[in-house]
């Protein structure tokens, strides 16, 4: 309520008027502003859970590609047998030329272990991979969606939370819009994700044919924790965002606190890819 309060001599009252007038516009203004920006926040809390519903959880709910049967992974092992063959017959003959200088054993039980290894990756490794990548996509979807249970699977409302705190709708705005952006982003990953394990368990019997030298170890060993990274990186990001769908409709703090928290969690989940390489392999850069 706006109070003009005249009281005094009428020569007075031109003073008082401008005053009151000065109070009523600030008060108006504030409203109307008050008001748009309410409104652009609710556009926004709308707009946030439209597309993170649509593009969100995208990236949990859509399967990696088989790797099995006739897919292009295998169309990669096959068109590039020829060159696991010569390598591996080139490793033979260094292998060769290695014990006959030492006239020790070694070098043909190195040999040995990598034609094994090659065999058994050439067999195997496409099929045990295929079922690791099958367990990850399981276990991602069950972490979010057991996440989810906890508010029905709107985890956008908890934005509508933080309007009542001070400069809320600037905050709703602001973190909508991050949140959407992150989304983008994260599904953009995954697609890169689906492609590099093609590739990788594609190459694999090409990286496994020269392992009795020290540069072919190195080169397998290298693939094996790209593969390893790629395959994981699925399931640490639906426990990241897991975690944080559940910060935010976590009791006892603050509702700005909890989305900050919240948020902040799913940008990890998006820089979480160059970690895990890093953790698997910390040669990775």
């Amino acid at each position: 309520m706006i109070i003009l309060g005249c009281s005094g001599w009428p020569w007075d009252w031109d003073d008082c008027f401008k005053e009151g007038l000065k109070t009523a516009l600030e008060w108006a203004f504030g409203k109307f502003f008050d008001f748009i920006f309410e409104a652009i926040a609710n556009v926004v809390i709308h707009a946030v859970e439209a597309v993170m519903k649509a593009v969100g959880l995208l990236w949990v709910y859509i399967p990696t590609p088989s790797i099995e049967g006739n897919t292009p992974a295998l169309w990669i092992q096959t068109h590039t047998q020829f060159i696991m063959v010569f390598i591996a017959s080139l490793a033979v003959i260094v292998g060769a030329v290695q014990m006959a200088i030492s006239h020790r054993g070694e070098p043909a039980r190195d040999i040995l272990k990598s034609l094994i290894t090659l065999v058994v990756v050439t067999g195997a490794a496409t099929a045990f991979a295929g079922t690791l990548i099958s367990a990850a996509d399981g276990f991602s979807t069950w972490i979010i969606n057991a996440a989810l249970k906890k508010d029905d699977h709107n985890y956008a409302k908890n934005l509508l939370d933080v309007m009542d705190e001070p400069f809320g709708w600037l905050l709703v705005i602001f973190v909508g819009i991050l949140m959407v952006i992150t989304a983008i982003i994260q599904l953009a990953l995954m697609i890169v994700r689906y492609g590099m394990l093609v590739l990788l368990v594609g190459m694999l019997p090409l990286t496994a044919a020269a392992t009795n030298t020290e540069m072919g170890m190195m080169w397998f060993k290298r693939a094996l924790a790209w593969l390893a990274s790629f395959i994981i990186y699925k399931p640490v990001a639906a426990i990241i965002y897991a975690t944080a769908f559940s910060l935010m409709g976590s009791e006892g703090a603050s509702h700005i606190l909890k989305v900050i928290m919240g948020v902040t969690l799913m940008i990890v989940a998006v820089v979480a890819l160059p970690a895990i390489l890093r953790f698997v392999s910390p040669r990775t850069s």
